[in-house]
């Protein structure tokens, strides 16, 4: 299902229509005479340094492997270039030397085959080593890196050599003709007869994976061959399927000038999400901005808070998602599953409602931030695992794992790495909490509520709590006349597992900060009533489960950030924007 969807986002977008070609960005033309001889280097750079995308003949697959490319193709292959002198070699032979062999062995065919001017001015200039050296001269060494992609223009033409009608009748038969030596068999993609592509394309940009590209669907190897069947007929896919679900992915993972992946979420630092739809490439951009902003977006939200997912005309149009991780020469699929957009559309409005907490404004957080937030000190992200089901459940509307609640206390627990942005990092992990907590599944009928902002009604034992904790953490900076003194970094952990053990010593501690804190030290004493008249009799549990330590949480943050509101009185020469 998942590569019959891809296909047909391949053929519905256009990116079929013409297999034998592809569009790449071509660094330099080689300008020769009719008579083969070198004229010129010329850069196709454009402002942004980058070449001039054209079509050229689809470069073949290789990696270790030798394979030339079509009148068009990198230095090592047009002018047997190696930045370092090769010792390997390949059946005896240089590199060098069976690299060149290969790019201009289907050059001479041409050239006899059709008596072409342009195509005998291609072999000419190949057959010379002195004219390739001249290609290389015109360049500083230095700048040469072996990737550059090369095509060829004769004389005086503007149209490269492999533009030319008569050779791209010749690449166009002789791919006819090496399709027709292939196996048919009847495609498990399309049900449809094709020749069975023995082995697929690779997919790049996926993390973890080989930057030449990576297999979805290999049989590269003997143990993968059962039955007598050898690498593609295990699985018959026909070549235009495989290479159909390749070009989609590939069209989604290519890298933009504002994302690592045009139609990708990064998810920590092995996997990606990509998405497409059946509706269109504007309903896929909106849904992406909303689960990945940008800057820009972000700025754009600003103003107009759910712009993208009211309901609309492509709603009950198809879905599809599936998370990609890397493992050398292979891509693994993490997840994949499939909906509605207008389904989508409400799971993520009810994702960002979930994780709204305190004054914050409504809008997309993006996932990099709150995976980040709640990634231990040493830099070590939340599991790829984690990640992909918590990013599965916000598009499903399903709960979110427990291992992310587990997660964003331990982070809390542990002294802020970075004071000038700890209190975002502590909204964004008392959101995960939150909207875990909202999300966990229940045994009783009566879903768990957690409010936005602070409920003064609620009397749940580890919310008033948490509460509490944050009352004597201002006590205590009140007192000190320094708001990032404060007990949270010694103290928080202990008072949110194991609450008797911390409260009693810091409830006699704060009648000493409430004697030094003038009136603010009155006002907070009178807030610390309050709180404390909510709780039952038996005031301090032993122990706190997971859940109610993320209510502790919740509530320690409300109190917390009603602090910094003009509805509570500040301490003296502290403003709304401070942070501790």
């Amino acid at each position: 299902m998942m590569l019959t969807a891809l296909n047909d986002f391949a053929r519905e977008r256009g990116l079929t229509d013409d297999p034998l070609y592809e569009v790449k960005p071509v660094d330099f033309f080689i300008r020769i005479s009719a008579a083969g001889k070198f004229v010129s280097l010329e850069s196709t750079a454009g402002e942004d340094g980058r070449g001039k995308p054209l079509s050229i003949p689809r470069l073949p697959q290789r990696s270790v492997n030798i394979a030339a490319g079509f009148f068009a193709d990198n230095p090592k292959y047009v002018l047997a270039y190696e930045k370092d002198a090769p010792k390997a070699k390949a059946g005896g032979v240089d590199k060098r030397v069976a690299r060149l062999d290969a790019f201009l062995k289907p050059v001479r065919e041409v050239a006899a085959e059709t008596k072409d001017p342009e195509a005998r001015a291609v072999e000419s200039f190949l057959s010379s080593e002195a004219e390739r050296r001249k290609v290389l001269a015109a360049r500083d060494a230095e700048e040469w890196t072996g990737s550059e992609l090369l095509a060829f223009v004769v004389g005086d033409a503007t149209a490269p050599v492999h533009q030319n009608p008569a050779i791209r009748a010749c690449w166009e038969r002789r791919s006819g003709e090496k399709r027709a030596l292939g196996r048919t068999a009847r495609c498990l993609v399309t049900g449809q007869e094709g020749v069975v592509a023995l082995t697929h394309p690779k997919l790049k940009n996926v993390p973890e994976a080989q930057s030449s590209g990576a297999s979805l669907v290999s049989f590269n190897a003997p143990a993968f061959s059962s039955h007598g069947l050898e690498q593609g007929d295990n699985a018959p896919i026909s070549q235009e399927a495989a290479l159909g679900y390749v070009l989609a992915l590939n069209d989604m993972l290519r890298r933009t000038e504002q994302r690592r992946f045009r139609q990708g979420i990064q998810l920590g630092d092995g996997s990606v999400l990509v998405f497409w739809t059946r509706a269109s490439p504007s309903e896929e951009s909106l849904l992406l901005s909303w689960m990945d902003p940008t800057e820009e977006d972000l700025q754009r939200f600003t103003e107009s808070p759910f712009h993208g997912l009211q309901p609309g005309e492509l709603d009950d149009r198809a879905f599809y998602a599936v998370t990609l991780t890397g493992n050398a020469g292979r891509v693994a699929v993490r997840d994949w599953f499939e909906s509605r957009v207008g389904e989508v559309k409400r799971n993520i409005r009810r994702y960002f409602d979930d994780l709204r907490i305190g004054n914050a404004p409504a809008g997309p957080t993006p996932i990099y931030r709150l995976l980040k937030a709640v990634e231990a000190p040493s830099g070590r992200g939340l599991s790829p695992d984690v990640a992909t089901r918590m990013v599965g459940a916000a598009l499903r509307g399903l709960h979110f794992p427990r291992q992310l609640l587990t997660s964003a206390l331990d982070r809390l627990r542990l002294p802020p790495a970075d004071d000038r942005f700890e209190r975002e990092q502590l909204r964004l992990r008392v959101a995960l909490i939150k909207a875990t907590l909202l999300r966990l599944p229940r045994s009783g009928t009566t879903p768990l509520e957690v409010t936005v902002s602070l409920d003064k009604n609620n009397a749940s034992q580890p919310y008033v709590l948490g509460r509490l904790f944050a009352v004597l953490e201002r006590l205590q900076g009140a007192a000190l006349k320094d708001l990032n003194a404060t007990i949270r970094d010694r103290y928080f952990g202990a008072a949110s597992r194991n609450p008797v053990t911390v409260f009693p010593r810091l409830l006699q501690l704060s009648v000493h900060h409430a004697s030094k804190a003038g009136e603010n030290g009155r006002w907070l004493e009178r807030t610390k009533g309050e709180v404390m008249a909510l709780l039952p009799p038996e005031r301090f549990p032993r122990v706190l489960g997971l859940e109610d330590q993320g209510l502790f949480a919740v509530g320690y943050y409300h109190q917390r950030e009603a602090f910094f509101t003009k509805r509570e009185a500040p301490a003296p020469g502290e403003s709304d924007a401070s942070s501790s």
